[in-house]
């Protein structure tokens, strides 16, 4: 028989590397759509450039096709499609402002604007007053204070912004002031309409800075729907059908996650970081945090793992691969890496030249499995994923085997005259013996469950006081020392007034000092007391020590006394 020689293989086929493309975006501007309705994918991408030379930019293949300016930096870009007419031709939206774009064969088609929201009273009734210019910028200052300046106008936030020299020139120029709060999108997502098709029409969902998530019908380009979420939206994500059942999940920059669902927004969980991306494995949570973890949790707030990173995670996509019936996820660390995961399991590893920005995957030209990626540096990167590709958590190598599987020799051992023998007594005596494997269960759970009383009786601490303590019982009569040892556990709480007091029966025990007080604990030394105790009757007994507050007890436990019997006449 041969033995198979390990080689090195990767799934991916290098297709096409830009290092002159100068690209600057995050995961949320990029979108991949049949734009010509020619069964043949183009990569759209919201170029940011360097802040100033805007662009929206169409790539087909190695080639970019189109090149079209904005005015304003874009907060996401979608590839939606608007009706049902033939040839399908999707338009491209870019949510930019408080204005949606939508672009059609690469030509601006229509323009939506989330209506702005009237300003505080109180704001409008300085506004009215105005005379001096500086008597308004020290009002503008004390509202910003008292009601916060997210609050304010986008007249007032942008007069206060101003260098001093300009605002004055700014109020004598301007002869109207709109004194009106502009509803500005932070994040932007798709969630189809009518049925499950990809080429169906979807309706674009839109979160903006005053705390709304808007429903939009791309068909007549207005409101289906306005949700009052509690907090800002950074991330969404959206599964379902609009007029049958959909779940929007939603993270908010508080770090709150949260999904809509009937008309009603749910508390999933608090995360313990702030979240870099959401992705929805259904029916599978999974965000990538800045504490360098990956957490997993379902719709009721159940945790299902948490993962370690080797570095920071930059951006994070899906990867779903109907043929192998994977749904993986993509994470992009700052090493220089990216990183593949098949739930909690690490199956791939990537290293590129420079930390990627963001990337996408999905269909691409006429290539179903397509990972696309923009490194920090502005160079395009396009992977195509191999036909015969497979992930396992095992090993990244795969071994060629240089002899058929039919003539692998299966190792059974035979069947002994014991293995015989025993296997007739459990047919003879199966009844009894799954009666006394049940009588046996049910005796280790009493016994647990007896434990676990005597524990619950013997052993009580709050929560917010992790308080270790030890007793140690030196000598065997009449005389013996009490040895105490007490460790503070928690780095964010210092017991302070704390007494150590004992119960136990006078008439047969002793104890010179009965109550003993406790220093300040700080956290990581171990604190030791001891006191004296005297047996005055030969009887063994128990003696419980007790860790008090002024307000309730914290610590208690029971220590078994020895007997004394024989040493005191």
């Amino acid at each position: 028989m041969a033995f198979g020689r390990p080689k090195q293989q990767t799934p991916w086929i290098e297709a096409f590397t830009d290092t002159s493309a100068d690209l600057q975006t995050l995961c949320s501007c990029l979108a991949l759509g049949d734009l010509n309705a020619d069964n043949d994918c183009k990569l759209i991408i919201g170029d940011f450039g360097n802040g100033i030379q805007l662009k929206l930019k169409v790539y087909k293949g190695t080639t970019m096709v189109a090149d079209l300016p904005l005015l304003s930096q874009p907060a996401g870009i979608l590839c939606i499609y608007t009706d049902r007419n033939e040839p399908r031709i999707p338009g491209i939206g870019v949510a930019t402002g408080s204005n949606l774009l939508v672009y059609r064969n690469c030509r601006p088609y229509f323009k939506f604007t989330l209506t702005p929201e009237h300003c505080l009273s109180l704001e409008s009734d300085i506004w009215g007053q105005y005379q001096d210019a500086d008597m308004l910028i020290q009002q503008l200052k004390g509202l910003s204070l008292s009601v916060g300046f997210s609050n304010l106008s986008t007249i007032s936030q942008n007069l206060l912004l101003m260098e001093p020299s300009s605002r004055e020139m700014f109020l004598k120029t301007s002869n109207h002031f709109s004194i009106k709060k502009q509803m500005v999108i932070t994040c932007v997502c798709a969630l189809s309409k009518y049925t499950s098709n990809n080429r169906d029409v979807s309706c674009i969902l839109m979160a903006s800075e005053n705390s709304h998530l808007f429903v939009m019908d791309p068909e007549t380009f207005t409101l289906l729907n306005d949700f009052t979420v509690p907090d800002i939206c950074s991330c969404l994500a959206a599964t379902g059908i609009y007029f049958v059942e959909f779940t929007i999940l939603m993270v908010c920059r508080n770090g709150s996650l949260y999904y809509l669902s009937g008309g009603n927004i749910h508390f999933i969980a608090q995360l313990c970081s702030l979240p870099v991306s959401l992705i929805s494995v259904h029916p599978k949570i999974i965000t990538a945090n800045m504490d360098n973890t990956l957490s997993c949790f379902n719709l009721q707030g159940q945790k299902y793992w948490t993962i370690s990173l080797p570095a920071d995670p930059l951006s994070m996509t899906g990867i779903p691969i109907a043929g192998l019936a994977l749904d993986l996820v993509a994470v992009s660390l700052s090493d220089g890496s990216i990183h593949f995961y098949n739930g909690a399991n690490l199956v791939h590893t990537i290293t590129t030249t420079d930390p990627v920005s963001s990337m996408i995957f999905g269909r691409y030209g006429q290539e179903e499995h397509a990972l696309i990626s923009i490194s920090s540096s502005g160079m395009l990167d396009i992977r195509l994923l191999k036909r015969t590709a497979q992930f396992n958590k095992q090993s990244k190598l795969s071994f060629q085997l240089e002899y058929r599987p039919s003539d692998i020799k299966l190792l059974v051992p035979k069947k002994n005259k014991l293995f015989l023998g025993q296997t007739v007594r459990e047919i003879q005596n199966c009844k009894d013996m799954h009666v006394w494997f049940h009588h046996s269960w049910l005796g280790l759970k009493v016994l647990a469950s007896e434990a676990f009383i005597t524990a619950i009786h013997n052993f009580s601490v709050l929560p917010k006081e992790s308080l270790k303590m030890m007793i140690k019982v030196v000598g065997l009569g009449p005389r013996m020392k009490i040895m105490i040892t007490l460790e503070n556990l928690s780095q964010n709480v210092i017991p302070q007034g704390l007494k150590i007091t004992f119960i136990f029966d006078p008439k047969i025990y002793n104890i010179n000092t009965s109550v003993i007080k406790v220093p300040v604990l700080n956290f990581g030394f171990c604190y030791y007391f001891e006191t004296l105790l005297t047996c005055l009757i030969p009887i063994s007994s128990t003696l419980q020590v007790m860790v008090i507050s002024t307000s309730s007890v914290l610590l208690s436990t029971v220590a078994s006394m020895p007997n004394t019997a024989g040493i005191i006449e």
